[in-house]
């Protein structure tokens, strides 16, 4: 493996704001816990947008959808102080879990929160894919719900929460503005040519213990396990923690 560059300042050094748009609950820390962690400490100000509760996420445990959408919005609530999230920057659109549609109404939601919150760069999930491919041994289905979500964003960027035409009912709120954003990190990207890494190592230990704020779906164990696999494959010496994306930035 050749050598992995840590590209934190070459993307971030100009950045104040940065937007995470995932569809469930827990998402965050599996895409991006430890950049996230690091971009609150370097005073940077992230925005986490959650799309649905992710009420439907039963595991085959036996719970009502209402005290799963409770006990799960308290986790993220927990996991997001860890990384120093709060308040208005914690955001749920609450759409349905499992349901999540390519809509205008849909794009309009997320396109809001784009104007409310003016990021200089959005992470959300890959739209492009069915199965993501990590390595030769590992493979997975990429969730309907992540795919929506992703074409939603983007949609969401461009042309919706620039031009004032759309939904100019978002104008009355003050804090709103047109706004192009035009730089995004996109995860489950593995091995493409737009590939670039951040190095997490300092915080590798904040994700983890983010990650296992979601009880209903995770233990620290298993936490610490995700942190591993996604993380340290990029080092050859297994010394260092990278989180990988594809960066893109349009014209």
């Amino acid at each position: 493996m050749n050598t992995i560059t840590d590209s934190y300042q070459k993307i971030f050094a100009n950045k104040k704001k940065i937007m995470v748009v995932t569809a469930h609950p827990d998402d965050l820390e599996i895409m991006c816990g430890g950049l996230v962690a690091r971009l609150v400490a370097d005073g940077k100000i992230v925005r986490s947008v959650k799309v649905t509760t992710g009420d439907m996420g039963s595991r085959g445990v036996k719970i009502s959808q209402t005290d799963l959408r409770n006990a799960r919005e308290k986790e993220d609530t927990e996991a997001m102080t860890v990384l120093g999230i709060n308040g208005e920057n914690n955001v749920y659109l609450n759409l349905p879990d499992g349901s999540v549609e390519n809509t205008v109404e849909n794009i309009g939601k997320i396109a809001e929160q784009i104007r409310l919150f003016q990021p200089d760069l959005i992470i959300t999930h890959n739209p492009e894919i069915s199965i993501v491919r990590f390595d030769k041994d590992n493979s997975w289905f990429n969730h309907r719900d992540h795919r929506t979500t992703g074409q939603l964003t983007f949609d969401a960027a461009y042309p919706y929460s620039r031009d004032l035409l759309f939904f100019p009912e978002h104008f009355e709120n003050s804090l709103a503005k047109s706004w192009s954003c035009d730089e995004f990190l996109v995860v489950d990207n593995y091995g493409h040519p737009d590939s670039v890494y951040i190095d997490m190592t300092d915080f590798v230990g904040k994700r983890v213990i983010a990650h296992a704020m979601h009880k209903t779906q995770y233990d620290r164990e298993s936490a610490q396990d995700s942190a591993d696999f996604f993380t340290k494959n990029w080092d050859p010496e297994g010394l260092k923690n990278f989180e990988t994306f594809r960066y893109v930035k349009a014209d």
